[in-house]
């Protein structure tokens, strides 16, 4: 509801957008925005750049109603982190801040490997009962 009324703000007469971008800093909001845009007739009409991915956001990438998801890596995410608590409890330095790095999917990469194993990481090899 906040991301409708937010966006209502910037709607023109003729009900287009006067705005020519949107960028949203995580899932749920990104997920608000695109649902706004489609309820509203302006996905894909309006340049929009998410952060982090879900399977809708991925299905709005590749329909082209979202231009580009900044997202990230969850696995290298959680490898880091324990390596790093790890090297803490054995009272070894560790940074004060880690760049678990970040990629940028669009329409056009999105099937690469590269993006494919970030957008659909396979768990199953990492979440074994």
């Amino acid at each position: 509801k906040k991301s409708e009324t937010l966006l209502s703000n910037y709607k023109k007469p003729d009900g287009s957008l006067s705005i020519d971008g949107i960028f949203t800093p995580n899932e749920s909001t990104a997920f608000a925005v695109l649902r706004v845009l489609q309820d509203n007739g302006w996905a894909g009409k309006v340049r929009f750049v998410g952060f982090d991915a879900s399977e809708n956001l991925v299905k709005g990438l590749a329909s082209g109603q979202i231009d580009a998801l900044v997202v990230q890596d969850p696995i290298n995410m959680g490898y880091l982190g324990v390596k790093t608590i790890v090297a803490h409890i054995k009272g070894q330095p560790v940074e004060k801040r880690i760049d678990t790095g970040v990629r940028v999917a669009t329409k056009e990469n999105m099937d690469s490997p590269e993006m494919k194993d970030v957008l659909h990481p396979d768990l199953s090899q990492w979440l074994k009962p």
